[in-house]
């Protein structure tokens, strides 16, 4: 099927339509801002989402990468969840008319969480679309932005990832922090904090801002910056590491026998060495004489009388 159809047509409620093999979302959703569509752009893939139309702007957008209006409010204690489950649907009014926000804070808290899940849905690779019109989003904020606007953040924000740090290996990878950094002091923020204290291996950045609330782009940024300091583990050193750990180990083989012919034994309370064949009897050291100060054969021979004066004569001309 063609690209979506031109004007009212676009716009009329319950039109479904798709596009064409190889359009980016950011191409479609430009397509739809030129036609003044009204409704909701689905974009299937990795991470995927659904960006609202009205009349050709933005009025929300939302992804499974990023945590949605209710949990940002939640999380920061705003709203109570027990309160938001009671809210009808189009909550916007309702939480500005029950005194839980104000009409700028709600506004400012849907345009946060536009801008966060625009980023992941328009860079989603590889995307499936359709076209829903006549949808609107379920918050029903007034807050609009262009999708001149939505494009050119997205790539102020690519922008802002690759001058951090030029991998995006660690972008949807499981965060695992370097257990030893070897450096002497680390200052963390304090978002790079809660991420360091909630990184199990096994939550991606996207989940962790989920889990706290948080910008999801924030904390991939805040991921990559700690990549970039090593305080993070690169995704493939951790698979290697898996892998090496997955591998069965063998026993360790039994030590060898020692040879019949036994190696020669030290003499206990002397650096000397006695034969392997056993000695009629052990050298006694002669009182007074440190053991340390022995060596072979020194104990055998009677002390050199001459050699005795010739030492104390050198000693007493020393004084």
């Amino acid at each position: 099927m063609n690209a979506v159809a031109v004007g009212a047509k676009a716009s009329a409620p319950g039109k479904q339509s798709r596009f064409p093999k190889g359009t980016s979302p950011v191409k479609a959703l430009i397509q739809l801002a030129a036609q003044k569509a009204t409704g909701a752009l689905t974009v299937h893939g990795e991470p995927g989402g659904v960006v609202f139309l009205r009349d050709g702007l933005v009025n929300g957008c939302e992804s499974p990468a990023a945590p949605g209006v209710d949990r940002l409010l939640t999380a920061c204690g705003k709203v109570a969840e027990r309160v938001w489950e009671t809210i009808p649907s189009r909550p916007a009014r309702a939480l500005v008319e029950g005194g839980h926000v104000t009409a700028a804070e709600i506004e400012l808290c849907a345009l946060q969480a536009l801008y966060d899940a625009a980023f992941f849905v328009l860079s989603t690779a590889k995307a499936e679309m359709r076209f829903d019109a006549g949808i609107e989003h379920w918050l029903g904020a007034d807050g609009t932005v262009t999708s001149d606007q939505v494009c050119d953040h997205v790539v102020r924000q690519r922008r802002m990832l690759d001058e951090v740090h030029p991998s995006d290996a660690t972008d949807l990878a499981p965060v695992v922090p370097v257990l030893r950094p070897g450096l002497d002091r680390v200052l963390l923020s304090g978002l790079q904090w809660e991420i360091v204290l909630h990184a199990d291996g096994e939550r991606t950045p996207q989940e962790l801002a989920g889990l706290l609330g948080r910008s999801a782009y924030a904390v991939t940024l805040d991921v990559r910056r700690l990549a970039a300091a090593g305080l993070i583990t690169p995704p493939e050193q951790e698979a290697t590491a898996k892998a090496v750990a997955a591998v069965p180990h063998e026993p360790a083989p039994p030590p060898p026998e020692p040879p019949e012919d036994s190696l020669p034994q030290r003499v206990p309370g002397t650096f000397t060495f006695e034969d392997p064949a056993p000695s009629p009897a052990r050298r006694e050291l002669p009182a007074g004489v440190s053991a340390l100060a022995v060596l072979p054969g020194a104990i055998d021979k009677s002390p050199d009388d001459t050699l005795l004066k010739r030492i104390r004569a050198a000693l007493q001309s020393l004084r």
